[in-house]
């Protein structure tokens, strides 16, 4: 457990629902955290989600200066474009799901590649600097591990979950919720202690939007 890979550049880098992870040399950096968290309930192994999002944010905004917010559940973004994306994926045990083994990935985008990021990505992603910087990038890498692992230690506080809202992109505002079922308009309201999303649609009726199972748009 605390064994963390970090590289340069992946070719084969993941996202969310099975999307590639574009992941250039020298523009970025990329990392993966190994835990064994050992939780009594399986679905805590969610928050460990929204606390890689909570410490890169924080990492972004006190290294670099840039005002960042995090998009539920674990999207950075910095003036409307995402800078950073984060994958945790996980093996349970069958007799009782407990997790075997956690792998928090995080990718955070430091430059933009020479080439762009494609017609695809170009009007979505971002990233944190203009130009090259100094050790920034050992830095913000060193920043992110010492408060991710910080708010791992601390776990059972909860205590990240007040950061986390202060940093929210989209309580408040319009968003669309997007289902294999397609899209319904919403506002957005709370998040909770398990990291849930209370939304309340046009007519009225309210939901709490699980980690994993839908995706949101800004409106």
């Amino acid at each position: 457990e605390g064994t963390v890979l970090i590289s340069g550049s992946q070719s084969q880098g993941r996202g969310r629902l099975g999307r590639s992870f574009f992941s250039p040399a020298d523009t970025g950096v990329y990392l993966s955290v190994l835990l064994r968290p050992g939780f009594e309930n399986p679905a805590d192994a969610a928050r460990l989600t929204t606390m890689a999002a909570l410490a890169a944010c924080e990492a972004v905004s006190e290294i670099a200066g840039q005002q960042a917010q995090i998009k539920w559940v674990n999207d950075i973004f910095i003036d409307s474009h995402k800078v950073c994306g984060i994958l945790t994926q996980a093996a349970f045990q069958m007799e009782n799901l407990d997790p075997e083994y956690v792998i928090v990935g995080i990718g955070i985008n430091l430059y933009m590649p020479t080439e762009g990021f494609g017609k695809e990505l170009e009007n979505i992603a971002g990233s944190v600097l203009q130009e090259q910087s100094g050790d920034i990038k050992n830095k913000i890498l060193a920043e992110t591990l010492n408060r991710y692992f910080y708010y791992y230690k601390n776990f059972a506080k909860k205590e990240f979950i007040a950061e986390y809202k202060m940093r929210s992109l989209v309580l408040g505002k319009g968003i669309r919720v997007v289902t294999k079922d397609g899209e319904r308009k919403a506002t957005a309201l709370d998040i909770d202690d398990m990291c849930h999303l209370l939304v309340e649609y046009e007519d009225g009726t309210r939901e709490n939007l699980s980690t994993g199972e839908i995706s949101i748009r800004l409106q």
